[in-house]
């Protein structure tokens, strides 16, 4: 079985689109994934995937999307990556000083396709960084995520599509976890 998680985007943030993590659960399971499990309560889900090899990580994020609609009726996007592609995600990242010092304010944002020709000005955001690696990008808030300038929506429209972001702690113990149904 591959290993897999689907990230949920804007969910339980500031009381809107709830999601009730028991609810994602068994959504996930519906679909005839096994050993599911969520993490924090902000949209982030593990699982064996059913299919084996023929995982197709597109369909299960359709999947996943339908089903958010279907039970709770939320329009929520959802990418999807399996654990071969976190590992990657963590070997490639850029900013290994932030993310031994500064976790917490080191972000990864996950993309459903590869971004293509981002252009970001980014001396309109302060000490900022952003590094594009194809279907993600890393970004180092060293002043704090709150107050920065560098918002979800400036990235996106950079990209040309919605992304999802999660600081490195949540990378990694998401990377725990599917290490664990590997």
């Amino acid at each position: 079985m591959t290993a897999a998680l689907a990230l949920l985007r804007g969910v339980n943030v500031g009381g809107r689109r709830k999601v009730p993590m028991a609810d994602l659960r068994a959504i996930v399971e519906s679909f005839g994934h096994s050993e599911v499990a969520t993490l924090l309560n902000s949209g982030n889900v593990v699982f064996a995937a059913s299919g084996g090899a023929e995982f197709d990580a597109a369909a299960a994020a359709a999947d996943i999307t339908a089903g958010v609609r279907g039970r709770l009726g939320l329009e929520v996007d959802v990418v999807v990556r399996t654990a071969a592609q976190v590992d990657a995600v963590v070997a490639a990242n850029p900013f290994v000083e932030a993310a031994r010092t500064d976790p917490s304010h080191l972000v990864v944002v996950f993309y459903s396709d590869p971004v293509r020709d981002a252009v970001l000005d980014m001396s309109r955001h302060g000490s900022e960084q952003v590094v594009w690696d194809g279907a993600q990008a890393y970004v180092t808030y060293p002043e704090g995520i709150g107050r920065s300038t560098l918002t979800a929506d400036a990235l996106d429209r950079a990209a040309g599509q919605p992304g999802t972001g999660r600081n490195w702690r949540t990378v990694l113990a998401l990377q725990e976890l599917l290490l664990a149904r590997a």
